[in-house]
């Protein structure tokens, strides 16, 4: 099996390529899912819907598809993935264009699946790169969304052009720049993600443990005692419902406030740029400081943004659109090093199932965000939702820094960078090596 350089990249290239395209057709939802549910149904309390099944479908695909990579490998779920999202987007576009909300709602269920292979792609690129390495490869993968998260939302005119030529009702055309890029990302990683990343690890893991004792899986029940996870899964589940529940209804919130479309694609691309566009220096930073303290970064800036964009007046589309963009650029900090931490946390044997796990939390407290954050916008307003949201990342500060268990933390980081100097793999070979964490 590769194990050059050139392999590697390889891989990488792939991954990230299918990253841009599958972002790009992610990025509609965002764009059109609250003001096509608004027009619909003939209120904003509902808004936030769309984009809450949306990452339902997102969070719920996890675990199966998960389960899917740890029998056949990342190539067929990832695959997959993309695959059901192309007929979500199908599905979408018949919702809107007959005026159905239900429709409309199953199709972004579908329709969120995309993003379930958008984020299992980072473990694909942890799983082909040496420890010291998994943030800046995380961080590169997840920055590959940067790019079709500005450009995707941007392509409504042209889609508008080609649904027009098509017969397609141009209320429903932005889909098919959903279809388009799902298909293409669908298609990459069928032809070009060989060897499986997943494959590589579990080989690159063997050849480090030749000689010592076979290491067995450990228990879910296990894991989940591992203070390492602990952190991780709080990391990625709060980040994730602060994020979703103060930015999924802004497009709602700007066009009330009587800013154009145009502005609020700006804003929309803004947002899904800081959350992606900062990953290469987050990735470094993560492997460079360490992901305790980029989880600390991330906290602090995504309170500081969620504050800007609940106080700044609405008429004041600057400072609205640079709290949206900063709120994506705190979640990316934390998003990165919490991903980091929970790879650096697992065996290749214990990573797919557990990971997918990781993402099923991750995207349920998405889902109760987003829901939550449209009826708080419909009842109390703009303010209130982003004065909510900077409550738990207040309390989260706390749960990132623990007094008692940094000492034990330390001692873990330590002996993972001596095992770093002779593995390329992520987990270490022996589990005498890891130091007995008690909570």
């Amino acid at each position: 099996m590769p194990r050059t350089t050139s392999s590697r990249g390889r891989l990488m290239a792939t991954l990230f390529a299918a990253q841009v395209c599958g972002s790009t057709g992610h990025s509609i939802g965002m764009a059109i899912g609250g003001i096509m549910a608004a027009g619909i149904t003939g209120t904003n309390t509902w808004s936030g819907m769309p984009v809450a099944v949306g990452a339902l479908g997102t969070a719920l695909a996890s675990w199966p598809l998960s389960r899917l990579m740890e029998r056949a490998g990342r190539r067929p779920g990832l695959a997959l993935g993309y695959g059901l999202a192309v007929l979500g987007a199908l599905v979408g576009m018949v919702g809107v264009t007959v005026g159905s909300f239900a429709l409309l709602l199953g199709g972004m269920a579908l329709f969120g699946v995309s993003q379930t292979s958008n984020l299992l792609s980072r473990y694909a690129a942890a799983d082909v790169s040496p420890s010291a390495q998994r943030g800046r490869a995380m961080g590169l993968i997840v920055w590959g969304s940067s790019a079709g998260s500005m450009v995707g939302p941007n392509l409504m005119e042209p889609a508008l052009r080609l649904g027009a030529s098509l017969g397609v009702a141009p209320a429903a055309s932005a889909f098919l720049i959903s279809v388009a890029g799902y298909a293409v990302a669908a298609l990459l990683l069928e032809l070009f993600l060989r060897p499986d990343p997943l494959a590589v690890a579990r080989q690159l893991h063997e050849t480090v443990s030749f000689g010592h004792a076979a290491q067995r899986a450990r228990a879910l029940g296990e894991i989940l005692t591992d203070v390492r996870v602990q952190l991780a899964l709080a990391t990625l589940t709060i980040s994730q419902f602060v994020m979703i529940s103060t930015t999924s209804t802004s497009p709602v919130y700007l066009h009330d406030h009587g800013h154009t479309v145009q502005t609020i694609g700006v804003a929309v691309a803004l947002h899904l740029g800081g959350m992606y566009v900062a990953s290469p220096l987050s990735g470094w930073l993560c492997d460079r400081l360490g992901r305790l303290p980029m989880i600390g970064v991330g906290a602090l800036v995504l309170t500081g943004a969620v504050l800007l964009a609940g106080l700044a007046p609405g008429s004041d589309r600057t400072l609205v659109i640079l709290g949206l963009f900063l709120n994506g650029v705190g979640w990316n900090f934390a998003f990165v090093a919490g991903s980091a931490l929970l790879t650096d946390a697992l065996s290749p044997a214990e990573r797919a199932s557990t990971q997918g796990l990781a993402d099923l939390f991750m995207g349920l407290m998405g889902a109760f965000g987003s829901a939550a954050g449209g009826m708080i916008l419909g009842v109390w307003g703009f303010t209130v939702l982003n004065t909510l949201g900077a409550r738990p990342r207040t309390a989260r500060r706390d749960v990132t820094a623990p007094p008692r268990p940094l000492p034990h933390l330390a001692g873990w980081q330590a002996a993972e960078k001596g095992a770093s100097a002779c593995s390329e793999n992520a987990a270490l070979p022996d589990r005498a090596l890891r130091p007995r964490i008690r909570g």
